[in-house]
């Protein structure tokens, strides 16, 4: 999908705003805590229907009001697309519509509006927890197969709630437990496969961006991914697997193995990255990360939007252009912050941007 217009009322300090006449780049300039982070943020509860910033999504609603509502207007493959989101104080679920149809699952706007977000906590991706690292491979396991993955990834965490509550109650057996570790097994498995057929393809495609984006360095920097999918496959398959470990998960009182544990290893020279490398490095690494998603779902006529808060923060001016001219090539659309424009406009090229500059809160459109 292509944004063409943004209207946003009481998100954040921002009282209204009307982004229109969106182009392939967007740039939204303005001093520290001018609310510029917040257009993105509100683009970003567009696909998502939450923010990236905070789990507190009261915190997004401007003060002194009792809601917030963000509408988005574009076109895809599908023909025009306009989506809704908003939030009130006093309701516990946000109302999402699609075209003026209410939706029942947020998860429906991931699948129109595909947004990969470059931002300052981003970059502690490869660090964190891993977590952070099975929602990178699942987002593109999600854009590709979005019926098959949601609907094993929904059937599995279901089986997963049910065996743990069951192995936290006294008196558990295999018995009772049998229903909910074969539904799992059955859905870890898929879970895991679909996760190991988009990662074969991922992986070169890391290779070439991360390459692309640290041409300078004399000597290539070694980078290897491997996947672990939360036990150890080489043993056994998951079934057996739960079925093996029963008394040590009554004993613990929750499921150990699964693709929930599951870990996307990115190592260099044997060691993990989060080790040996620079933060330098490491940001530079995650723009490749989110390069090579962005151009395995254009192999599938998928378009990403891109999100990049004040990149000038987090690449040098060299791998700034270059991470640019990648993007570029990708023909995605992207919005980008900056504090000055002058540390982003020389990467551009002659590609049309469209710019804007926020104040305390107000939008206003550049020429």
């Amino acid at each position: 999908m292509i944004l063409t217009d943004i209207e946003l009322k009481n998100f954040r300090i921002i009282e209204s705003a009307q982004l229109s006449g969106l182009e392939s780049v967007n740039l939204i300039t303005g001093s520290n805590g001018s609310g510029k982070t917040s257009l993105l943020e509100a683009i970003h509860v567009l696909g998502h229907g939450r923010s990236f910033r905070t789990r507190k999504w009261q915190r997004l609603v401007r003060y002194e009001t009792s809601a917030f509502r963000v509408i988005g207007k574009g076109s895809s493959t599908r023909g025009e697309i306009r989506l809704g989101v908003e939030r009130k104080l006093m309701e516990s679920s946000p109302l999402v519509r699609l075209n003026g149809e209410t939706l029942k699952a947020t998860s429906e706007l991931a699948s129109v509006l595909p947004i990969q977000i470059l931002d300052s906590a981003g970059f502690s991706l490869l660090a964190g927890p891993p977590e952070f690292r099975r929602q990178l491979l699942d987002w593109a396991v999600f854009h590709v197969e979005p019926s098959r993955f949601l609907t094993a990834w929904r059937r599995y965490q279901k089986a997963l709630k049910h065996r743990n509550a069951l192995l936290r109650s006294s008196g558990v057996n295999a018995r009772a437990l049998a229903p909910w570790t074969e539904e799992l097994a059955t859905q870890g498995e898929l879970i895991h496969s679909l996760r190991m057929n988009q990662l074969d393809k991922l992986l070169p495609l890391l290779l070439e961006m991360h390459s692309a984006l640290n041409s300078d360095v004399a000597v290539p920097v070694d980078v290897k991914l491997a996947y672990y999918p939360g036990w150890n496959r080489d043993e056994s398959d998951l079934q057996t697997k739960l079925n093996k470990e029963i008394d040590r998960d009554i004993e613990l009182g929750y499921t150990r193995d699964g693709p929930h544990r599951a870990d996307l290893r990115v190592k260099s020279a044997g060691q993990p990255v989060a080790e040996v490398f620079s933060r330098g490095q490491l940001k530079s690494l995650v723009a490749a990360f989110r390069l090579s998603q962005a151009k395995l779902l254009r192999q599938y006529g998928i378009k990403s939007v891109f999100l990049i808060d004040d990149l000038a923060a987090e690449l040098d001016a060299e791998r700034r252009g270059r991470f640019i001219g990648e993007l570029l090539k990708l023909d995605c659309q992207s919005f980008f912050t900056a504090i000055n424009e002058a540390d982003l406009s020389s990467c551009f090229g002659s590609a049309t941007i469209k710019r804007f500059h926020v104040e305390h809160g107000r939008v206003t459109p550049l020429p």
